[in-house]
């Protein structure tokens, strides 16, 4: 028994330094990704140090890229051909952060760029023609939090591999850490010499002894570029390792073993109340001359359904997803998962409309563009989810990415302030009220539509006036314009505005 047990301990033991030292298998790759990863930290930390909209975002964004190319080159995998359209569409997001000045649209653009290249690099390492919708939005969470997992890497295989070059031969650091000993004092002395010898060389140690501690060592800016290329180093270092590791379970499990009946029931009752409902805006609002309940205005009554209707629309789709995941294939269940998909395109048009209908009442907004915006993404992802549902092999995911990245891209290039400023221009001039107050919250995308308005307009309302100026006293306090920061959006809004106060002066 005790002969048992000991062999029991030992073997526990074997398994926990085997796991061990498969967690910590050293990346081949480990150094000479680590000093490219040096490298592009510095660039990192050049092109986006206090400058989050300008133009060297997407050269961040094209060298981030490249950095990815070069890893796979490395590991030598080919880059799919679809995978362009995801490196592209990356691409185009980048160049929308420099031409727009809409805080929200930059922050989705930020957001779809990481997700993106997470997608980017799930579908150029694995074959993923079969995963299925959630396969692919578990492994992609799976992929971001190996990021994280992975964030200190860099230090473990540095030691890895350090290690075994050591072992070959003997490290040289320490010769050049006694060089730099013995050069800094005589560097003092020189320098010293040197700077009272000529009048020219002391006014250029000057200036960069000025510019070194006056504007960057001495305040925080130093200490903010540091961490930033710490943290840089990392996360790009953590990214390049958690893509070669390739962690991810390639195969889809079949999770379909749920009984039909209990779908076809559950989905039976939503029917029959869809059915009325939808029978309701059919009969009374689409083919009723679109007249309006009596005792209601146009924006009462959109106000009243419109995001209870978006609502029930996307639970609609995360209902048939799941129920295409879990149940059992079946003829019924598919003819009631069609029959709810079609009832949500009616919720959908009805959504729309009661839209539109808020939109003639108060003008547009950042946010009913979006609306309306999700509103056709989930009319064109119905598509997909109906082929879906009779076709089991249709890359639903891979559709879906496309559909929301290409209307996404359409909607962050065409810059919506600059339409919402219009529109509302085009429909009410400058009549500036408290309640439509919002036009001059909008961002310098709709600067010069403002000063085409002010310039037409004779008879300003004082609160017009008021607004008008405040709205373009922030865009002049916005930081100058240089080469490295320089947003297309901004600058014209700063032109814009010398010429609104021009015409306001003559």
């Amino acid at each position: 028994m005790e002969e048992n047990k000991d062999q029991r301990i030992q073997q526990n033991q074997i398994n926990t330094v085997n796991i061990t030292v498969k967690e910590e298998k050293p990346w081949k790759g480990a150094p000479y990704f680590y000093y490219v990863c040096l490298i592009f930290s510095v660039f990192y930390v050049f092109c986006l140090f206090d400058n989050p909209v300008g133009i060297t975002y997407p050269i961040f964004t094209a060298g981030l890229l490249f950095l990815y190319l070069q890893l796979i080159k490395y590991q030598e995998e080919p880059l799919k051909k679809d995978s362009i359209f995801y490196m592209v569409s990356i691409l185009l997001l980048a160049v929308s952060n420099c031409i727009t000045d809409n805080q929200w649209i930059i922050f989705f653009n930020k957001v779809g760029i990481w997700l993106l290249f997470g997608i980017l690099c799930l579908h150029n390492s694995y074959e993923d023609k079969k995963w299925r919708f959630t396969k692919y939005a578990c492994n992609l969470c799976i992929f971001f939090f190996g990021i994280i997992e992975n964030l200190f890497a860099s230090i473990r295989q540095r030691k890895d591999w350090k290690k075994k070059k050591e072992e070959k031969s003997p490290s040289k650091m320490k010769y050049i850490l006694m060089g730099l000993v013995i050069a800094m004092p005589l560097l003092v002395v020189i320098v010293s010499l040197l700077v009272s010898a000529d009048a020219i060389f002391s006014n250029l140690v000057g200036r960069i002894f000025y510019v070194l501690f006056r504007e960057i060592i001495l305040p925080t800016k130093f200490i903010r570029i540091l961490l930033m290329f710490l943290w840089g180093f990392l996360f790009f270092y953590s990214i390049l390792y958690n893509i070669s590791q390739k962690k991810l379970n390639s195969q889809q499990k079949d999770f379909r073993t749920q009984e039909p009946l209990i779908a076809i029931t559950f989905l039976a009752l939503i029917a029959v109340v869809y059915l009325i409902f939808c029978g309701i805006q059919i009969s009374y609002i689409f083919t009723g001359g679109m007249e309006l309940p009596s005792g209601y205005t146009y924006s009462s009554f959109a106000r009243q359904g419109f995001f209870q209707l978006l609502f029930v629309c996307v639970l609609n789709l995360i209902l048939v997803l799941m129920c295409l995941g879990l149940f059992r294939e079946n003829r019924i269940l598919k003819i009631l998962l069609t029959f709810i998909s079609g009832c949500t395109y009616i919720m959908i048009v009805s959504s729309a409309y009661r839209m539109m209908l808020y939109i003639v009442a108060y003008q547009l907004t950042r946010l009913r563009i979006l609306v309306l915006a999700t509103l056709l993404v989930l009319a064109i992802l119905l598509g997909g989810v109906i082929r879906s549902i009779f076709q089991e092999s249709f890359p639903l995911f891979k559709y879906s990415t496309i559909v929301v990245t290409v209307i996404y891209v359409i909607l962050s290039l065409s810059r919506i302030d600059f339409i919402i400023a219009k529109y509302n221009v085009s429909q009410r001039g400058l009549d500036i009220t408290y309640e439509n107050q919002y036009i001059t919250t909008l961002s310098a995308d709709a600067a010069g539509i403002y000063v085409e308005a002010a310039r037409s307009c004779d008879n300003k309302t004082e609160l017009a006036e008021e607004n008008l100026d405040q709205y373009f006293y922030v865009i002049l306090d916005k930081p100058e314009i240089g080469v490295r920061n320089f947003n297309f959006s901004r600058y014209s809004g700063k032109k814009a505005a010398d010429d609104y106060f021009l015409l306001k002066n003559e």
